[in-house]
């Protein structure tokens, strides 16, 4: 039980982003963790090995992996099988940056079924950030006041949240419209990576972002899913104790017990938002 909780907490999230150079990868890392991470920009396009950026955030750690390859040559494609066929599996989620303006993703939209898809494990989570929608005609109508989309600019939006999640074959709750300059809708790719991501790894990943990011929905589901994972430990412990299976009906009720107590208040020690 101790080891679980020390590997909960110190658990660093594994987040690959790809996109190619120019997407705004670096400014989505710095809107979401507070962090200016430089080398998520390309300064060369051949790159060949997928880069890993510790960034410490809030109480812990998170790993920002950058996966090379959109936009190049068919020619890398045989070499780039291997390195994603070996960082895939180990990444928590993976985040696909697009510019929401530009008219084609011609190249993304290959390399993803030819490259990607064929390694992502059945229910990873997998997330297209369209990024800068504030650039969507038309431009003029966005509303800087509120940092929010005009009427007909929302429509254009999502329009374009559609058709790309058509070309891309996935659902289009999991393309989610931001403009990190304007840092609008940042607070939805918050919770939808949260509720994608394994139910153990959702508070590392929570106490990651910045604090303006983290809605209440957010936190709640962390710790929902902090305690049913919890719940499952106990349960197995106990079933090997006594040789029962507690399993989910402990988890469910966990937070209501001495141990899941003595766990909250752990907690509330290590999150300041807890």
């Amino acid at each position: 039980m101790k080891s679980f909780i020390l590997q909960t907490f110190n658990y660093e999230p594994k987040i690959g982003i790809l996109g190619k150079t120019g997407v705004g990868k670096s400014s989505l890392c710095n809107a979401l963790f507070g962090k200016e991470v430089a080398p998520v920009s390309h300064v060369e396009s051949c790159t060949r090995e997928a880069q890993e950026y510790p960034v410490s955030v809030g109480s812990g750690n998170i790993k920002l992996v950058d996966l090379p390859g959109v936009g190049e040559s068919q020619e890398r494609d045989i070499e780039y099988k291997d390195l994603y066929s070996k960082q895939l599996p180990e990444l928590d989620v993976v985040l696909w940056v697009l510019k929401a303006d530009d008219r084609a993703f011609s190249s993304d939209e290959e390399f993803y079924h030819n490259l990607v898809k064929p390694h992502l494990e059945q229910g990873k989570p997998f997330i297209i950030v369209l990024n800068q929608v504030d650039k969507v005609e038309p431009f003029r109508e966005w509303d800087f006041i509120n940092c929010i989309p005009g009427h007909q600019q929302q429509e254009n939006i999502d329009a374009k949240v559609k058709v790309v999640a058509q070309k891309f074959g996935i659902d289009d709750k999991a393309v989610i419209p931001v403009s990190c300059g304007e840092k609008y809708n940042l607070i939805t790719l918050v919770d939808t990576i949260t509720y994608a991501i394994p139910k153990e790894k959702k508070v590392t990943f929570v106490d990651s972002v910045k604090k303006e990011n983290r809605s209440e929905k957010a936190k709640e589901e962390a710790k929902r899913g902090f305690f049913e994972a919890l719940g499952e430990q106990i349960g197995e412990y106990l079933a090997g104790l006594r040789g029962k299976d507690f399993g989910k009906t402990t988890g469910s009720s966990v937070d209501k017990t001495i141990v899941g107590k003595a766990v909250n208040l752990i907690a509330k020690m290590w999150f300041n938002w807890w």
